[in-house]
Parts: C-alpha cells; structure tokens; sequence
C-alpha cells in the first residue's frame, strides 16, 4: 500500500522539515479559459508526479473533449465533500510557464496528496477545480454533462477524508469478520465486537454520505473505490457491510441490545435505531435500484472504453482487498457497467428506473449547498428527465421537435438554470411532478418535505461551493456576471425539510450526532407505482389544463380544485417525543382507560388505520393499544412509548409503538365538526378547514385568510389580464421563429432545384432558364400565408410586432369560443375573496378510502377553487 506524503505546505501551515516554504502565487482568474459550450468539452486536472519531499502539489488544467464515437483522455473522478469550512489551501496550476493559485479547502487538498503518484502524471476531473465557479453559463452546461462524465471515468476515487483510529478499525471489520457470512450470527451477538460496531456506523456518518450529488456521482461510476487516508476499500464490499448491518439492526434490534450492554457505550438502549434512515444506508439502497443492466458483450465496448492500465506506484485496485472474492465480484460489475457505456448514449444500456419526484423525496436526507441542487444533482439518474442548459443548445436542432419526440419518450428536458431565484426552481420541479405524475394522486407533491430552507444568498451564486466568491476583472469575455433577483419567500405549497420524519441531531448519553425522528411520516408515504397508503379523492383526477400558477410581487399562488369536506372543531395536545398524551383517549371517547377495551375508531386512528406495511392494521393492536395505556405510565400525564420500547420485553408492544409513532410523532389529535377524529400537524387551530383538493390521496389543513379588499381583486384581475396577453405573444413569437426557421430551409431547398433545373436545361440547349416567374409564384404564396395573421408582418426573417389590439383579439376568441360551445372557458378573469394558507396533510378517521367522494355527492358539497399561497 502506497505511503502518503504529510508535510504538503499550506500558506497556514509550517512545515518542519524539507524545503521552506515559498509564499503561494497570486490567484489569477485566467487560469481558465473560455470552455466552449458545444457537448462534450470539459476540463480534466493533471495531477503532476512528485517525490513524497516535495511539499507542494502542482497541476495542470487540460481541455478535452469526448464525443459518441470517441474517448477523452483517461481519467478518474474524484468523489469528495465540499463542506463550509473555508478555502485556506491552495494547490499550484502551471499554464504557459508561470504558476497560479488556486485555493481549495483542506479536505481537498488531502485527497489530492492522497491520489498524488510519484513517478507518473495521473488526470482527475475534480468538479471545484475543473469547472470554473463564478461562471454561471459554463456551470449550467457543465451539469448537463454530468452524468457523461462520471460514467465515462475509469473510476470513481471516494474520499472521506483522514484516517483515524475508528476508520481503521471500520475498514479492517468490514473486510475480516462482517464479509465472512459463515460466522456472521455469532458477530450480531458477540460483546466483544460492540465497538467495532460502532466504528462502522461512525464510518457511515462521515460528512460525505450528507451530500447530494454523492448519489449520481456513485451510481453512473463503472467502478468506485473508498478512501479514508491511505487506507481504502471497494464501494461494493462496502455496500454489503452496509445491507447486513441495516438488515439485522432493523429486523431483530440486536445490535442495539449488544451496545447497551456494554458498558463503554453507557447502556444507552436504541443505539443503532434508525440507522436505516442514515445517508449511507439509503445511498446503497438507492445506488442497487436505480437502474437495470442489460448486460451482454459488444465489440465497441473494448473500442471505446479500454481497460486502464494499473499506474506506476499505484498497485492494482485489488490491494486493497487482498484477493478475496467479493473484488472478483466487483470487477465483473465494473465491466458489466462500461458495457452499458458501450453504445454512447447518455446512460448507455442501463435502463433508469426511478422517477425524479420519488428521488427528490426519497433522498430528502441529502444535503446540498445550493438549495437548487436539491433537484439539479439527481436529473442525470432518474427515468424522466435529461438535464439541458439553454447555453448547450448546438446539440438541439429544433425546439419543437424534440418536444414532439419527448410526447413519445418517457424523459423530458429539464433546464438548468443557477441564475434562477430558488423559489421559482421550486415551483418548476412542482409543476414538472404534478405535469408527470399519476393523475389521481397528482398533489401528493406538496405534501412531502423536501425543499430547504432558503438561505440568505451571496452576492454571487455559486453551485456546490459556499465559500468562492471572487472579483472578477471587469470587462473580461466570455465572462456574463449575471444579476439574480431576489427570491421571494416559499409559500406554503413547497414543503420543507423542517418537516422530514428523520434528522441528524444529539442525543442523551451519546457524545456524537445520532440520526433520529423529529416527525411522523408522511400519509401521502412515496410516489411508487406500485404502493398507494390512502385514497381520498377516490378516482378524481387533477385536470392538468387548469393548473396555474402565479407570481406577483409579495407572494407566489397556486391554484388547485377541490371542495370543503369539514372544519376542525377540537385540537388536543400535540405528541411530544412519540407519547400519546393522557387527553386523547378522552376526546377519542376512551374514558375508562385502560380498564376496558379502546373505541375502535381510537386505536385505529393511533396508527393511522394500516400496519408496518401500508396494509390494513392486524387485529391484535387493539389489544396492544391497550397494554400500552395500562403500562406506558398514562397516570403520569402521556403513554410513553420510547419507554415501552426499550424497556417491556414484549415484541407485540414495541411492534405497535414503533407504529404509532411514526403516525402521531409532533402531530396533534383533532375532532371535526362532523363528528370525526384525526391527526394533523401540531399548528392546527380551531375553526381551519379540511379540505379534499382533486388529485391529493389524503384530506389536507387550509386555513383561510380575510376577505380580500377591492384593490387587491382588481389588482389581480389586471395581472391575470397582463399574464394571459404575454403567455399568448411568446406563444406566437415561438411559432413565428420556427416558420422563420422552416422559409429559410425551403428556400434553400427551392435554390437548389433551380440549380439543378438550370443545370438541365443548358444540357438539353435550351434558352437561358429564369427563376423570375417561380420566385414570384413562391413571393405571392407566402406573402398569402403571412397576411393571414391581421396582428403582426414579418419582414426579411424578423419579426415586427405592429399594434396590437388586444381587445379585439379577446372579443374574437370569444365568439369563437361560443361557436365551439367553450363560452365559461373565456369568462374574465374573476378575483377569489380569499386565499389560503396550506398547513399540510392529514388524517381523519372514515374519510381517508374514498367516503369523502360519497359524502360530496350525498350532501352536494360545492366543488372551489383555492388559491394557496
């Protein structure tokens, strides 16, 4: 195993030995020239050979380009965390004979002396160094290509920062005792491996299982390896290590039994409890289903994807396994994954299989820098989106073809754009889930936490790097310093993550971060095809024709449809901690508890009227419920369930608190007017309005605001006037530019058969053939074609927008609109008298599987719409 150098100078630190240390170059930003924007150009780091006493690190950017039939320079790509910490290292970039500083954090500047070779150059595409970041054009069309750039690396170098005495234990666990299966029972109980155990889940908790753009980033690698200092390890021997852990801790407990028996561990019971939840598990999880391989062999695989040859210093991939079995298996994937590259598409032969919605909610525990990476690092891996920039566009020919094509393709473009306020990213990803989703549970979206917190915004935004601001010559080219408008604040429709069931936080007795519940999940649970919780709107459908949105200058609107099923009447107190507080069993009609059985609407409402599986509840929780009441210390003021947990040695007991807490966990208990009991988040107040909104498989919370004042009506009528003339002069100019595009490709074509008709006539003697009669035959035509349109002419290929009387064009449309039988569809606008305020899902008991449908019908519930904002 190779040694790693430790003395590399950084203008804050002294070196004790070797050369002193010269003072660093300035930074220059021309250290990065103009990236062309056509496909495939990217810059690659050249990380040069240096003797382990050489305390500087020195590289060399390299513009390369790949294309569908050919290769870049052979590379690997570099897999770190970015971090907050700040830029005080530097490495060294020669260009044209001179050095230039390039500052980079600590972490980075490790991996690269790390990866460092002593007797060979070695080419790494590092996303911080190779991409300049106070670009935004070249940022947004590097993303694009993101996807291409990872899956054609070599392979993927991890880092997870230094060694130290946990990692090493870690690492030397995983490959001698957890991979060894034959024993591995024997390891679940032995006391002696406790801290092993615990050095795993410390591994599983490094910082870089917190990013967001790990997940691509490991999933398109044809092969990953894990760094921690010198030592390292395969991602998939690492990710069977990770399975079995999870898989015996969230199946039977014992390995939380094993720690709090040990008395290093301070007998703190649930020490591994949610580690399912953690990053790390859910990055394996992710990383095993997002695609499936079509595997077979192809000539262009050895073409176009050579297998790299071990570098000089380096040793082979396999030292770091020792020959054992499990890195066979991992060489076989790793040619099985370059030979889905083979065919030179984006994700060449693996087929995506999860949507964008279900990643983004799914992987909500993944952080991001830049709150629009939230969504922009997972458009490379999921089945219904290819990320574009608008900068890329040489790769496109025509606009409206290739959303003709995207009317018959499963993936659609979805843009690229860091100059775009967060809030309107946000609304983009909404309408795009609602547009792409099944359209009985369309809304579902806005029910997830997923989006954020904004944070206050540089004067610069700057992707994936918090930290690297600069000044920029003026007046440099190719350089737009673009001005973003300020956001607004997200409105109630765009859930956020202070909202997720799970969150990194302390805990009593544990000295580290420990993964734990801070919410109940969602009822909505996640957008699979196949799983479907509740059923609240029945087979109402959203009608996507009538989606709107709109964005005014204090606020952002959404409109949806739907009707008032109740009004809340009784909120009890919330649950704290997962404990059913004394005063529900009252309100839930239980008020001999727990002496006699509970109501069955009660128990039932408790979990949420389903099991562990999302299918009806078993029979037996009436009978745990009660158990629970009679000894969770209900005379103390609240059922605690952690106690009976931890503490009852009964597996019904826990199995049925396990479930009520992740149902009522901050969560309060309502009574409706109509009688009946439910959950709902714990800023609910009396007199709030349960809603079913068409589309949404759960009733949801609006609150409704005062009744708004004139002005504001006719200030939103004027805007909705304004916003429907605007819509329909971009949908004309867009039509206008492609039949400009269309005459020009014609008239090139009629060119070229005057030449060959001319070319004719002389071989056959004829007269001097003229084009005069033809070209005034096409001139007539299309001047035809173009007065057709009495608004707007257009002349030599440009449009010219003549006065436009919009008045007129509206009273058109609408007697037009009449003789079609369409006459509501073009009433003016009118403005709502009030707006409201989304506060979330929630459960009420007998309406959750299609009654509140029966009911509407029955009662002749009025069907509205909502403006939430």
């Amino acid at each position: 195993m190779n040694s790693v150098v430790t003395g590399i100078a950084t203008h804050d630190q002294k070196v004790p030995k070797g050369p002193k240390p010269r003072p660093p170059p300035k930074y220059d930003s021309s250290v990065y020239e103009q990236l062309k924007t056509k496909w495939g150009h990217i810059r690659i780091l050249k990380l040069l050979a240096s003797s382990p006493e050489n305390p500087y690190v020195e590289c060399e950017l390299v513009v390369t380009e790949f294309t569908e039939s050919s290769e870049a320079i052979p590379y690997e790509a570099l897999s770190w965390c970015w971090g907050t910490s700040r830029q005080t290292s530097y490495i060294n970039i020669r260009k044209d004979g001179n050095l230039y500083a390039k500052h980079v954090s600590r972490s980075l500047l490790n991996a690269l002396r790390a990866l460092r070779r002593p007797k060979k150059d070695c080419y790494f595409w590092i996303d911080a160094v190779c991409i300049d970041q106070d670009n935004l054009q070249e940022k947004n069309h590097q993303v694009e290509m993101m996807s291409e750039i990872y899956g054609r690396a070599s392979r993927v170098c991890i880092w997870l920062g230094e060694r130290d005495k946990s990692s090493e234990m870690a690492l030397k666990f995983i490959k001698t005792e957890i991979l060894q299966l034959q024993n591995f029972d024997e390891l679940c109980a032995d006391e002696q491996s406790s801290e092993k155990w615990g050095a795993l889940l410390d591994l599983m908790q490094r910082p870089w299982f917190s990013r967001r753009w790990v997940v691509q980033e490991v999933a398109l690698a044809r092969k990953a390896v894990i760094y921690c200092g010198v030592d390292k390890i395969s991602w998939r021997e690492f990710a069977v290590a990770v399975e079995l852990f999870v898989e015996v801790e969230t199946a039977t407990h014992r390995l939380s039994e094993v720690m709090r028996k040990d008395p290093k561990f301070y007998h703190v019971p649930g020490w591994f409890e949610y580690v399912s939840a953690l990053g790390a598990t859910l990055l394996v999880e992710a990383t095993g289903i997002l695609f499936r391989d079509y595997r077979h062999r192809s000539p262009a695989h050895h073409k176009s994807y050579p297998k790299p040859k071990p570098q000089p210093g380096s040793g082979s991939d396999s030292e770091s396994d020792d020959g054992s079995d499990i890195e066979s298996e991992v060489e076989s994937v790793a040619e099985s994954v370059a030979e889905a590259h083979s065919d030179g598409t984006r994700l060449g032969k693996r087929q995506p299989l999860l949507s964008l919605e279900y990643l983004v909610s799914r992987l909500s525990i993944f952080e991001a820098t830049v709150g629009h990476d939230i969504i922009y690092a997972l458009l490379a891996i999921s089945k219904d989106t290819t990320p574009f920039s608008s900068e890329g566009g040489s790769r496109i020919v025509l606009n409206h073809t290739q959303d003709i094509l995207e009317a018959f393709t499963q993936q659609k473009r979805y843009k690229v754009e860091y100059e775009k306020p967060f809030v309107d990213v946000c609304r983009g990803f909404v309408e795009f889930c609602i547009q792409r989703g099944d359209p009985t549970r369309a809304l579902d979206i806005i029910c997830r936490p997923w989006a954020p917190e904004p944070k206050r915004k540089p004067a610069r935004r700057n992707s994936r790097n918090p930290d690297k601001a600069r000044d920029r010559a003026s007046g440099e080219k190719g350089r737009e310093d673009k001005t973003v408008e300020e956001d607004l604040p997200l409105p109630s429709w765009i859930p956020r993550l202070s909202g997720a069931p799970f969150a990194m936080f302390p805990h009593a007795g544990i000295h580290k971060l420990k993964m734990g519940r801070k919410n109940a999940d969602t009822f909505v649970g996640l957008p699979a095809s196949n799983q479907r919780n509740y059923n609240a709107a029945e087979s109402k459908r959203f009608d996507i024709k009538k989606l709107k949105f709109r964005k005014r200058k204090d606020h952002y609107s959404m409109y949806v449809e739907g009707f008032v099923l109740d009004t809340v009447k009784e909120v009890q107190p919330f649950s704290q901690g997962g404990a059913i507080p004394h005063k529900w069993a009252e309100a839930g009609g239980w008020h001999d508890a727990p002496n006699t059985d509970p109501p069955h609407e009660f128990w039932r409402t408790l979990v949420g009227d389903r099991g562990q599986d999302g299918k009806n509840p078993p029979v037996y929780y009436s009978r745990a419920c009660k158990e629970s009441f009679s000894k969770g210390g209900l005379s103390s003021g609240s059922v605690s369930t952690t106690d009976l947990i931890n503490n009852e040695r009964c597996s019904v007991v826990a199995q049925f608190c396990r479930r009520v807490q992740s149902v009522i966990w901050n969560r309060c208990l309502i009574k409706t007017k109509g009688g009946n009991l439910g959950l709902a988040n714990s800023n609910i107040h009396e007199g709030y309005l349960v809603c079913i909104l068409y589309g949404c498989s759960v009733p949801v919370i609006l609150r409704q605001s005062e009744k708004k004042t004139p002005n504001e009506i006719d200030d939103e009528v004027a805007d909705e006037m304004r916003h429907r003339k605007t819509e329909w002069f971009l949908r004309w100019k867009k039509n206008a530019t492609r039949r400009r595009v269309f005459r020009e490709m014609r008239e090139r074509e009629r060119k070229w058969e005057m030449n060959m008709r001319k070319a004719y006539y002389r071989e056959k003697g004829a007269v001097e053939y003229s084009g005069k009669q033809s070209f005034e035959k096409w001139r007539k035509e299309t001047r035809r074609k173009i007065e057709e349109n009495p608004y707007f002419r257009e002349t030599e290929g440009v449009a010219v927008e003549n006065k436009l009387d919009y008045e007129n064009w509206k009273r058109e449309k609408r007697d037009e609109a009449k003789r079609e039988g369409k006459e509501k569809e073009w009433n003016e606008p009118r403005g709502d008298k009030y707006w409201y305020k989304f506060l979330g899902e929630c459960y009420i008991h007998g309406m959750m599987d299609g009654e509140a449908m029966a009911r509407q019908n029955k009662d002749g519930l009025p069907m509205e719409v909502f403006e939430l904002r």
